[in-house]
């Protein structure tokens, strides 16, 4: 299947997990309150180490080696194999191990994390790496669609008051849950039965661990976070970030899901010998990633203090501060994932990636440790920008030879200027209309008319005079003859 057809199949499931909590994020906030969100959050950052180091890097090492062997069926099928029982074997540890955790050591919210243990099942039975490896994304997103929606009425049916924060955890829990469980449905005709040896399935071990390290960095910086906020201080100022959080990564969905569609393509194409091809797609996919994530970096900023009084209620305001502070990041990671999962891994550049994430790590740990206790949730917010600048600006530096970056500049340079007008102008029509619906919809309509306008008068000027920059040298060349 083509790029552009699996980028539009993924984002058609981006555009829904955007749309879905615009629908719910409203409703929960004033249902369980930041106190509920905050629970849930904190036990979700709890269960997801322990999904993490299940996993050990397969998902990421497996997408990539399944794309490596696609062509060959046999050798494809003795890959999932493999993988799938040391997966098996990892993520029932791991279950047993949290269940020990919740059990003997978790006292404040034991009903809520035991909960919990349902997604932890899911990642026992995931395969969703293998269709990924495949480029099969049209199964992948129907499924989660159709689970999505679900989870979705399942939400209105049964959530009415703070009380009901058990019978959301187990909604959640279920839809993780189901959608791994699914995926095994389409696996017919896609692999054949073989036989996998001890040795198959040990050999897998090595090179996973060699995809976890980084990930370690990652789920330090994107879940640690939330982690320290519950310990240090309270689960409401958890609720706050998380939600800010939120917004920030439904913005963020509409560019990393072109990271999502291009890591097994370009595995692919390294795979076959062409670099160069592979070059091309990693600049185009940086202008096309910068081109959307300035504006929803921006745009996110410009609408914050009117949006979030009207769509999360008076008790999530602290969120306006907080997701002012992470709108930069949406630029920062639209970067590092073209950088990172879309040329350093597919590439086997793991030791530049492992320095890039563990950097980000670093400054993140220290960083919260010195402002969550006095500052919650806004120090948190704080801690993720310094990390993502320290993880784009690492990255960089390690492929400033390889990849022509000065090539985009001009264009980036562009999208800033066009942003930040977009800005002023959603800022102005915010304070002049107030908090409401009404504005939030009047504020992305102007702003997403003002942005590409401007885009689009600059790139045609440019275009306009290099093709008066050609003629003219062409008569000035008939002149001289």
């Amino acid at each position: 299947m083509s790029i552009k057809k699996n980028y539009l199949y993924n984002l058609l499931y981006q555009i829904l997990v955007m749309i879905l909590p615009l629908i719910t994020v409203p409703y929960v906030s004033r249902v369980l309150l930041p106190q509920g969100v905050g629970t849930y959050a904190y036990t979700a950052s709890i269960i997801s180490y322990f999904s993490f180091i299940g996993l050990l890097g397969i998902d990421t090492y497996g997408n990539k080696l399944i794309a490596m062997t696609r062509d060959n069926k046999r050798k494809m099928s003795e890959n999932f194999f493999s993988l799938y029982l040391l997966q098996l074997v990892l993520t029932l540890t791991s279950l047993i191990g949290y269940l020990i955790l919740a059990i003997f050591f978790i006292q404040q919210d034991q009903s809520i994390a035991l909960i919990q243990t349902i997604s932890l099942l899911g990642t026992v039975i995931d395969c969703s790496w293998f269709f990924f490896g495949i480029e099969m994304f049209k199964k992948i997103v129907t499924r989660n669609i159709v689970i999505k929606l679900l989870s979705l009425l399942a939400i209105f049916i049964f959530v009415k008051n703070p009380t009901d924060l058990s019978i959301y955890t187990y909604i959640m829990c279920l839809s993780v849950f189901l959608s791994s469980l699914v995926m095994w449905f389409y696996l017919k005709g896609q692999i054949m039965f073989v036989r996998i040896s001890f040795k198959q399935i040990i050999s897998h071990l090595k090179p996973a661990i060699v995809y976890f390290i980084p990930g370690i960095a990652l789920q330090i910086y994107f879940v640690l976070n939330k982690t320290m906020i519950g310990i240090v201080s309270t689960n409401s100022e958890v609720g706050i970030f998380d939600y800010a959080d939120k917004i920030r990564m439904m913005a963020l969905s509409v560019v990393t899901s072109l990271g999502t569609v291009m890591l097994p393509r370009m595995a692919h194409t390294f795979a076959i010998g062409q670099i160069e091809k592979a070059k091309d797609y990693l600049l185009k996919s940086l202008d096309f990633s910068t081109l959307l994530a300035i504006p929803l970096m921006f745009g996110v900023a410009g609408i914050a203090e009117e949006f979030i009084p009207w769509y999360m209620g008076n008790s999530f305001l602290k969120c306006i501060i907080v997701l002012t502070i992470l709108a930069p990041t949406i630029v920062l990671m639209a970067w590092s994932g073209v950088f990172g999962t879309q040329y350093m891994l597919p590439l086997g550049k793991m030791k530049e990636y492992t320095t890039s994430v563990y950097a980000g790590a670093i400054v993140n740990f220290v960083v919260n440790l010195i402002l969550i206790k006095p500052f919650g949730s806004i120090g948190a917010s704080v801690g993720t920008i310094a990390a993502e600048l320290a993880v784009t600006f690492v990255q960089l530096y390690l492929i400033r030879d390889i990849v022509p970056f000065k090539s985009i500049i001009p264009k980036t340079f562009d999208y800033l200027i066009a942003g930040f007008i977009m800005f002023i102008i959603l800022r102005v029509v915010g304070r002049g209309m107030g908090p409401s619906i009404l504005t939030t919809g009047v504020q992305i309509l102007i702003g997403s008319i003002v942005y590409f306008s401007i885009v689009f008068v600059v790139e045609y000027l440019k275009r306009d005079g290099m093709i008066y920059h050609e003629v003219g040298k062409t008569l000035q060349k008939l002149r001289n003859r």
